[in-house]
């Protein structure tokens, strides 16, 4: 074309030498287009074609050689000295309801407590079913005696000719259903209330039953007239003049705090039994005036009784020896003797009792 020059020639669309520099560019870009293309399809081919599970391990092959023996020891028979464990064909038996009466012979060092403690019962239920033996008193407890032990917490009574049913249970604060229900007693259920078919000196278990106890306590002594503790026994003071008079407020009266024996107990034992070693010093708990110093024919052994002026006495029982006497003014902390084990006592240590004017 007249007047143009190459360079336009060469950018005009219509150039075939432009149409040569460009179809290559274009095949060069298909090109990576594709090779991209086909890789993407061979990946995917490759993960779907992965096997669920690795292909299983080729089996070892089998040695030519031969297996190891070993050799082991002779056998040899044990010793009769050895240890060996006894079969056991013996089966455990659930422990059942005890429903009878058992005796158990009263040992050295027994108390009513500790009887109570080893077979799971009151103490009172102890006392109440050896009444014939006991007689209340916890202190008449001795080596040799034999002891009814109930099967549960309650009392226990022989019958009598005449007994009724409903009278029986109302003396120890029971129905006369309780009375019946209790199988040990093998009671038919249709019993007559009033006039029930018992043979007189059947033993009948009155499962929660009570009543009163006999107070073995010594009676209360004051310096007004002590001549009163006189059925005691030959510790009782016959006259006894005005003296100290304590502050309301107490010392422990032995060197030990352990308790020993009985606890206290206000239906049975209204008392403390301080443990110790013979011969321990006891002290006057508050200021007063002796009006007991001696033997205590009730099972007490040696006893000393203060008055201290106030409305309260203090009582000492089972002394090994007493170092005050009738009518001797004390004060809160002076000794009154020795501790021991006289009287019916189980081992060494102090009963101490409080009693009360108004409180008894």
């Amino acid at each position: 074309m007249p007047g143009t020059t190459r360079r336009d020639a060469l950018n005009s669309d219509d150039s075939p030498n432009r149409k040569r520099i460009w179809l290559p560019r274009y095949a060069e870009h298909a090109g990576f287009l594709l090779i991209a293309a086909v890789g993407l399809l061979v990946a995917r081919a490759g993960l779907e074609s992965l096997p669920d599970r690795p292909e299983a391990a080729a089996a070892p092959e089998v040695s030519d050689a031969e297996p190891l023996v070993l050799e082991l020891p002779d056998y040899v028979q044990p010793s009769d000295q050895s240890l060996r464990r006894i079969a056991s064909v013996h089966t455990l038996i659930p422990t059942r309801e005890r429903l009878t009466i058992l005796k158990y012979v009263v040992q050295a060092g027994d108390t009513l407590f500790g009887i109570s403690n080893r077979f799971g019962l009151q103490p009172e239920t102890v006392l109440w079913g050896n009444f014939d033996t006991l007689e209340d008193n916890p202190h008449s407890l001795k080596p040799g005696q034999d002891l009814n032990i109930l099967p549960v917490d309650g009392t226990f009574y022989v019958w009598k000719e005449g007994d009724g049913l409903i009278g029986v249970a109302d003396f120890f604060g029971v129905s006369p259903q309780d009375i019946l229900d209790w199988p040990g007693n093998q009671l038919p259920q249709d019993l007559d209330f009033i006039n029930p078919d018992i043979e007189p000196g059947f033993p009948i278990v009155i499962p929660g039953g009570s009543r009163e106890t006999v107070d073995w306590r010594a009676p209360r002594i004051t310096r007004a007239n002590p001549a009163s503790a006189r059925i005691l026994g030959p510790g009782f003071c016959g006259s006894v003049y005005d003296g100290p008079v304590g502050a309301g407020y107490f010392v422990w009266p032995t060197p030990g705090r352990s308790i020993s024996g009985y606890s206290f107990s206000i239906n049975i034992h209204p008392a403390l039994d301080i443990g110790g070693g013979e011969g321990n010093a006891i002290y006057a708990v508050d200021a007063g005036v002796v009006v007991y110093a001696g033997w205590h024919n009730g099972g007490y052994g040696n006893v000393v009784v203060i008055d201290h002026g106030n409305g309260w006495q203090s009582l000492y029982a089972h002394m090994n020896s007493v170092s005050v006497g009738c009518g001797d003014g004390l004060f809160q902390g002076n000794v009154i003797g020795g501790m021991g084990s006289t009287g019916n006592s189980s081992g060494t240590h102090l009963h101490y009792e409080m009693q009360n004017d108004q409180f008894g």
